[in-house]
């Protein structure tokens, strides 16, 4: 007859299946050498025999599983007589010899794990379904919690998961018993980022005490991103971890608060750190795929309690990769000065998935067009606290390559602080390849421009068309494997879309840079503001056309006293389209919604809310309209006198033989920028798409496993929600409910600085409020005005007209309430953002890249905001405690 229990180690994983996924996992690890707690496993035919001696023929799981429907009070029932039971004395005596010699070996109590065998199968998981008892000291108590696990099989739950399984598949629940761990320290350790698919970083999430409540999701640990190669710091999140499970000294465990000393600790020292990274580096080499570790430490020892395989994003992975240069880790300059204009905030896994990706080959794509090569493994785009960062080192390494550039002209360009650390990049620059390259460059460059027009032409009809295609299909009558086509449908077109982009982005970046070169030569002495005034007043820049749409709605609610006494009135949140009086304005306003209500505020984030959804910030422009009359047509008039006033200066400077190329790199630029809004619109409305697909896969997620949330795809990555729409097995509740824990901790974190070197400082803290505060000057003009910070869209309704806006990041979903404020002050962005050209097209004075505005600056606040000098002056703070 089989053995009853056996030693972990003497388990052959490759024969392991009727152990279960568990015991098979502790078996390959205790045998490659890992440090695994002292283990036996029982096999699931031991629990099956046991069912059929305590059990009729009908209540055993097959047959249960044949069966429509069986009550909740039914399984109640049969759960109970299996716990009742008295197991046999064969399952007794093996349990008692198994627990004397790991008693032999030190442990003093023990832990009972169900491994179920259809657990960590293929498409079926079933984690946290069955029973763990922890920290059991008696041999009665071992008995008990090993029927408790087989009784667990009885669960409701886990009927109504088994029913989707194949038939083939066994039912079985195996057993294992383990010696518990004291732990000082746990958690879960990820040998590749889980969420950006990089396979150099090592993610780590650490707690005190056991591991149970990081792997619940139930505290919020402690993060750590470790360079796999160099095992180099990234980044280091400190968590609240306010509480912790310990063990009782009579058994079982219990839940302690946390001294608030220990709390703002790190909770892993530095050499736990580097023997973490080394331990992930052995798993992930010896089992060859990406794994999923839960870890302790009990004094000096690190031991491993489980290691399963993962599902990964579908990115380039730079594990064993080879780079020309290997950085230094802690003086890779990272800033988020543009990008974070265009993804402001904390990114969800789904966003993130999609757009990271996005944005890696986009940046390679511009530099190629720039005539630059790209490490084949350049790390360009970083994830800080859930924030989207460049890797300014990597950036100014590529940008080296042209020998007239210097990398501080991509800083001024992109927003940020130029760091000392770039000044190593600059000295050890190489442009023989590019100077090389060069007439291949200028003779692609040509040609890709001589059939633009007509390849974006034929762009524009396909996208219509598929856009068009998509939005006609109702995701909630989709078959799984539909929803899946439609996901790859969008994904698609969002490859199309931003292949052209990006195009016209590097073509953009091109043009930008050679008159930048021109402008130092023959205009230097004009001042930072002339560049600006050549690329103003560019008229029909598709992204400002909101703005001025909504001022001509304003005119027309003037005329329907009604409306506008409804708009006035009625509070924004409650202020929707349809309850407006009809008439023209509704009309408009329902027009403006089938034109623009793809937009919003944070709209790269795909999580984040539309116009069309709320229209808080819609309506606080048109009531802000209402109430004051901007004069559009002299701001007009004085963008245009200042463009071609700064037009006749150049010309006059240049060279006679220069000038025609001179107007032409104008109107590449000027062309090339009104392109750029206009295919940035098309990403967006891709990005809806999306949207669309991730609420219908929420709502698929939370009717089979309503403790995940009616949001819980974002909290996927876009292969994991792939991987969810293939197979309806596959529980994903616990992964979103400890990333939804991550991002609420992310949120609430001060956002790291513009620009740092290494990994954001664990200091916060940041100078007291100035009387005059610095920035990038982004649109001309001086104004005055109070000041109006807002980090939301529902906090719109408190903006009053001739404010000076205040905000973090002024995306495009922001530019309806622009033509209503003075001025406009962001912690954000360059003189190439969205929001800086779209500023400018509304002739308001601006100012961005002014560091910790929103914290420097108060509601109520008087200032001067210096749109040429790039100045935030405080003429009267509000009094202390208003």
């Amino acid at each position: 007859m089989p053995r009853i229990l056996k030693r972990i180690e003497s388990v052959v994983p490759r024969r392991a299946s009727g152990y279960g996924g568990k015991a098979r996992g502790l078996a390959a690890l205790a045998r490659a050498g890992f440090p695994v707690p002292a283990a036996y496993a029982m096999p699931g035919w031991v629990g099956d025999s046991f069912y059929s001696t305590v059990l009729d023929i009908a209540d055993r799981p097959r047959a249960l599983l044949r069966e429509p429907h069986v009550s909740d009070v039914r399984l109640q029932a049969i759960a109970e007589r299996v716990r009742d039971a008295t197991l046999p004395q064969d399952v007794v005596r093996a349990v008692k010899d198994a627990l004397l010699a790991m008693r032999d070996e030190g442990a003093t109590s023990f832990a009972v794990r169900s491994s179920g065998l259809h657990e960590d199968q293929e498409g079926a998981s079933a984690a946290g379904m069955h029973s763990t008892a922890l920290n059991l000291m008696r041999e009665d108590e071992v008995l008990d919690a090993i029927k408790v696990c087989w009784s667990s099989l009885f669960r409701p739950r886990v009927i109504s998961y088994l029913r989707m399984l194949d038939e083939a598949l066994p039912v079985s629940v195996g057993i294992v018993i383990q010696a518990m761990v004291p732990a000082e320290v746990s958690g879960v350790l990820f040998t590749v980022n889980p969420l950006t698919g990089d396979g150099g970083e090592v993610v780590i999430n650490a707690a005190y005490g056991l591991g149970s409540q990081v792997v619940e999701g139930r505290v919020t640990p402690d993060t750590y991103r470790i360079d796999k190669a160099t095992g180099q710091l990234r980044d280091r999140m400190i968590g609240d971890k306010a509480q912790q499970t310990l063990l009782e000294r009579s058994g079982g465990v219990r839940e302690v608060e946390v001294p608030p000393a220990d709390r703002a600790r790190p909770a892993l020292a530095d050499p736990q750190l580097l023997h973490l990274n080394d331990l992930a580096n052995r798993i992930e080499n010896h089992f060859g795929d990406a794994r999923d570790v839960e870890w302790a430490i009990a004094g000096q020892q690190v031991y491993v309690l489980q290691a399963r395989p993962i599902v990964v994003p579908r990115v380039r992975s730079r594990r064993g990769a080879r780079h020309d240069r290997l950085w230094d880790r802690r003086k890779i300059v990272w800033s988020n000065a543009n990008v974070g204009e265009a993804l402001p905030g904390v990114a969800t896994p789904f966003t993130w998935s999609v757009l990271s990706q996005f944005s890696d080959l986009g940046f390679r794509r511009a530099f190629g067009a720039m005539g630059c090569t790209v490490p084949r493994d350049a790390e360009l785009v970083g994830d800080f606290r859930g924030r989207i960062y460049i890797n300014l080192t990597e950036f100014s390494a590529i940008m080296s390559q042209i020998p007239w550039i210097h990398p501080s002209t991509l800083v001024r360009l992109g927003g940020g602080q130029y760091a000392p650390e770039l000044d190593q990049v600059v000295a050890e620059r190489n442009s023989t390849g590019f100077v090389l390259r060069l007439p291949q460059t200028v003779s692609r460059y040509v040609r890709e421009n001589f059939r633009l027009g007509a390849r974006i032409e034929e762009f524009e009809s396909y996208f219509a068309e598929e856009r068009m295609r998509i939005e006609a299909i109702d995701p909630r009558i989709l078959e799984p494997s539909g929803l899946d086509r439609m996901l790859g449908d969008v994904e698609h077109l969002l490859d199309e879309t931003g292949s052209i982009m990006l195009t016209a982005y590097a073509n953009l970046l091109s043009a930008v840079l050679a008159l930048l070169t021109i402008l130092r030569i023959f205009a230097r002495d004009q001042g930072p503001g002339f560049y600006r005034d050549l690329l103003s007043g560019l008229q029909d820049v598709s992204s400002a056309r909101p703005g001025f749409a909504l001022r001509q709605i304003a005119q027309l609610a003037c005329d329907e006293p009604e409306v506008a006494k409804r708009i006035r009135s009625t509070p924004l949140p409650e202020l929707r389209v349809d309850d407006l009086p009809p008439g023209r304005t509704r009309e408009a306003l329902r027009r403006f919604i089938e034109d623009y209500g793809h937009r919003g505020v944070r709209e790269a984030e795909i999580a984040a809310p539309r116009w069309a959804e709320d229209p808080t910030l819609m309506f606080a422009a048109l009531r802000s309209h209402l109430d004051r009359s901007a004069d559009i047509p002299a701001r007009e008039r004085g963008l245009r006198a200042a463009r071609e006033d700064a037009e006749r200066k150049l010309q006059q400077g240049v060279p006679l033989p220069l000038r025609p190329v001179v107007h032409k790199l104008l109107e590449v630029a000027r062309r090339f920028t009104r392109m750029r809004e206009h295919l940035r619109g098309h990403v967006i409305e891709v990005l809806g798409l999306f949207r669309r697909v991730a609420l219908e896969a929420s709502r698929r997620i939370e009717s089979r496993e309503p403790e995940a949330g009616p949001d819980a795809a974002f909290f996927l990555t876009l292969t994991e929600v792939r991987r969810v729409l293939y197979d309806d097995n596959d529980r994903v509740a616990l992964r979103v409910q400890r990333r939804r824990l991550e991002y609420e901790r992310n949120r609430k974190l001060p956002d790291p600085p513009t620009t740092f070197v290494g990994f954001p400082p664990d200091d916060e803290s940041f100078a007291a409020a100035a009387k005059s505060l610095k920035g990038l000057a982004a649109s001309s003009g001086i104004a005055e005005g109070t000041v109006r910070i807002l980090n939301d869209p529902s906090q719109a309704a408190d903006f009053a007209p001739g404010e000076v806006l205040v905000v973090a990041a002024a995306d495009t979903g922001w530019a309806p309430l622009f033509l209503a404020a003075s001025a406009v002050v962001t912690e954000l962005g360059g003189p190439l953002s969205h929001a800086a050209i779209i500023l400018r097209e509304y002739g308001v004075p601006a100012v961005v890249n002014v560091s910790n505005a929103t914290r420097s600056l108060r509601n109520g606040d008087i200032v001067r905001v210096d749109g040429d000098a790039g100045t935030v002056e405080v003429l009267g703070a509000v009094a202390t405690g208003s």
